[in-house]
């Protein structure tokens, strides 16, 4: 899987938990957002983009808008006046803002509905909500030919600058389009936190259904392999924990694990056939209910084995510190037998203990590293130690309890 994901469909992020899961997911991610807009940015968003290199600006190419905009252009031609009935910004547009709640075209269920305040923008003289576009400039979403054949059919209004007034449905659905194909060209991957929106993924082969069909087809796992991931990461650091965990510390993690993330990344693509399966299912619940099943079977009896065998060393790691139960008997003639002929003589002793504890402890050490480095699901144990908040301590105390 690409290790880049394509944020869509808004200017900015809406979530901030995920986006730190996305932190700890991906290497980077991208995001189309006109430099010219204002910064509504949150702090963790800014965060991030002042001490990492995680997310980043980038404009799609007119190789992309071009090809958007001839598939957008030959729907539109086939059946103008059913495109114009359904999206025309006309006066009687805000009647569909209070829709009978019989009619299944404006169920609540619908995806893709409204663009959030950054992107939108309230129209006082229709008395409803719009969807802002940019189509000017170096960093366009648009294509000029066809931002100028929508106004023309009363599809969009200028709204001062590079910008143009859509129908929220008519946009959202432009800007799934959009991001399907700009992720095909770029070698990306969709990812959004916003569930109403359409899934980019296929969105360009499925246009016709989108514009016109009010039962298209809209699976429930945008990607499946992050989804994935995603559900692995929130069984070991419950979403409440993460919500916890400051950003300063996420990005030292991800410093110090991106050889352990790159592992798991191939352990994700060893279950693509079953991942691809679940990717075709419809329905949220049942899609999440397979992904951690799926879970359950083939990741983590690898991280309770490891949990095994770095037990079995004698040794646990908690909140990134080493703990070592050290055997005696397994460094027999060395820790006792040096005290025992030093005639008890302390400052001998030590020295004693020195020489010959710290290469046992620093032999378990190395054997520690080896089992861990030569697990694929090693990102996942350093993220339940270091960033779930549970201590040695912690689990000690819940035993002591019988919790």
């Amino acid at each position: 899987m690409p290790s880049i994901a394509l944020y869509y469909p808004w200017m900015h992020f809406q979530d901030d938990n995920w986006l730190k899961l996305a932190l700890l997911t991906w290497g980077r991610i991208v995001r189309m957002r006109p430099g010219r807009v204002e910064d509504r940015d949150r702090e963790l968003v800014r965060q991030l983009r002042a001490e990492t290199d995680f997310i980043v600006e980038a404009a799609p190419s007119p190789t992309v808008l071009t090809t958007v905009a001839e598939k957008f252009t030959e729907i539109i031609d086939t059946d103008p006046h059913r495109i114009v009935e359904r999206y025309g910004l006309r006066d009687s547009f805000r009647e569909e803002f209070y829709p009978s709640p019989h009619d299944p075209r404006y169920s609540t269920d619908w995806l893709g509905y409204e663009p959030p305040v950054p992107q939108g923008t309230w129209d006082m003289v229709r008395s409803v909500y719009m969807l802002r576009m940019h189509t000017g400039g170096n960093d366009s979403k648009m294509a000029t030919d066809l931002s100028e054949k929508l106004v023309g059919m009363g599809l969009a209004e200028p709204s001062g600058g590079p910008w143009v007034l859509m129908h929220p449905k008519l946009g959202s659905i432009y800007l799934a389009v959009l991001t399907d194909v700009m992720a095909r060209s770029e070698m990306l991957s969709p990812a959004t936190d916003d569930p109403r929106i359409h899934k980019a993924v296929g969105a360009l082969d499925q246009l016709t259904n989108l514009l016109l069909d009010d039962h298209a087809r809209v699976l429930a796992v945008e990607h499946a392999e992050s989804a994935y991931m995603h559900v692995a990461l929130r069984t070991v650091i419950e979403p409440e924990k993460l919500a916890e965990v400051p950003v300063a510390k996420l990005i030292r993690f991800r410093e110090a694990h991106r050889d352990e993330l790159a592992a798991f990344h191939e352990h994700v693509a060893s279950l693509t056939t079953e991942l691809q399966a679940i990717a075709e299912v419809e329905n949220l619940e049942v899609a999440s209910a397979h992904l951690k099943s799926l879970y359950e079977s083939e990741t983590r009896p690898q991280l309770n084995e490891l949990r095994r065998a770095l037990r079995a060393q004698g040794i646990e790691s908690s909140a990134g510190t080493l703990v070592q139960k050290v055997n005696l008997n397994a460094a027999a003639g060395t820790l006792l037998g040096s005290v025992a002929a030093a005639g008890g003589q302390l400052a001998v002793a030590s020295a004693a203990v020195a020489v010959t504890l710290v290469p046992y402890i620093a032999g378990k050490v190395e054997a520690r590293r080896q089992q861990v480095g030569a697990s694929p699901v090693a990102y996942l144990l350093a993220a339940d130690r270091e960033l779930s908040g549970r201590t040695l301590l912690g689990a000690l105390q819940r035993r002591t309890h019988g919790r």
